[in-house]
């Protein structure tokens, strides 16, 4: 696994899908399906680099989202404990990307590989019957900030709608011996998804669904995105709030609301979750002040519960790094 480390980031010029060692991802082993991502997320970080880099090595691309070859990573032999699903696409963004889904899920069963699976998409029967033939391995987070499909059409519009998530949600809480089933409320936008009732109707909506967890963090933009999302009437109204550096884990130059505002807001969200017998973490490397907070901040289950103890088992070369974890 030595050799995937080496390579942090990017997807392959070949178009070759495999995994890699990826730092800013919670240094932990990523793989991706798709170069691009057809729901067009217009706060997503991490789609759009890569496009920018393909395009340098291939002036010719359009830009359109292409489905990656599976060629390299089937003939892997070597696994991680986990891989995270997807980096910087979606797992279920389109029929062509889900079935490479559904092919990548078998073989890491095969290796009893865990999966930290984060995904907007739909989870229609075949994904369904996939996770079933092993839920223990599957940790999966379903993406829902908002409520409101106006906001999800221009923030999200590639998105399934707020009820289309719930059904995943629905679907999901039925299969027996699931690892995890988290709802993920990241990213926020201030001032627009914050607001008590929307925070309040989604926490109702996915608790009664059997939902026990939330993972809640704000939304951290570049200096560019920041600039031109400040032209725009309505993300104009999340900017104004966007006044500070925020210290990630990838040290980039990025921005979100202040610290103990943000603190003030998710300590409010916190109260409102257990209000209704669920659990709050936020993502301690998408702002490391969360580390020296009593929030929890390892917001993968898979990650509090198992790291250290896979760690254990795992051969010298594919041990999976924890320091971000003191």
């Amino acid at each position: 696994m030595e050799e995937v480390k080496i390579v942090n980031w990017g997807i392959s010029k070949d178009l070759q899908a495999d995994i890699r060692y990826e730092p800013n991802a919670c240094k932990g082993y990523v793989m991706d399906l798709s170069l691009g991502c057809p729901h067009h997320c217009i706060y997503c970080l991490f789609s759009p680099l890569e496009l920018r880099v393909y395009k340098l090595q291939n002036p010719n691309y359009k830009g359109d989202v292409l489905p990656l070859k599976l060629d390299k990573f089937l003939k892997r032999t070597k696994f991680p404990p986990s891989v995270y699903l997807c980096y910087s696409s979606d797992p279920l963004g389109n029929d062509e990307i889900k079935n490479s889904t559904k092919i990548v899920l078998k073989k890491l069963f095969e290796h009893n590989v865990n999966v930290l699976f984060i995904s907007k998409g739909i989870f229609d029967d075949s994904i369904i019957d996939v996770i079933k033939l092993r839920p223990d391995l599957m940790n999966v987070q379903v993406d829902v900030s908002s409520c409101d499909d106006r906001r999800n059409k221009i923030i999200e519009p590639g998105a399934p709608t707020y009820k289309e998530r719930l059904k995943n949600l629905e679907k999901l809480s039925k299969i027996d011996g699931l690892a995890s089933l988290v709802v993920r409320m990241d990213p926020l936008l201030p001032d627009i998804d914050d607001k008590e009732e929307n925070i309040t109707e989604i926490l109702r909506d996915v608790n009664s669904l059997g939902v026990k967890e939330v993972v809640a963090g704000y939304m951290i933009l570049t200096r560019n995105m920041k600039n031109s999302w400040e032209r725009n009437d309505f993300t104009r109204i999340a900017t104004k709030a966007f006044t500070e550096k925020t210290p990630t884990i990838s040290q980039q130059e990025l921005y979100s609301i202040p610290f103990d505002e943000k603190m003030k807001r998710l300590t409010r969200i916190r109260e409102i979750c257990i209000s209704m017998g669920m659990t709050l973490s936020v993502c301690g490397c998408k702002d490391e002040r969360f580390k020296k907070t009593d929030l929890e901040w390892i917001c993968h289950p898979f990650n509090r519960k198992r790291r250290e103890e896979l760690n254990k088992a795992a051969t010298s070369d594919m041990i999976m790094e924890i320091d971000h974890l003191i």
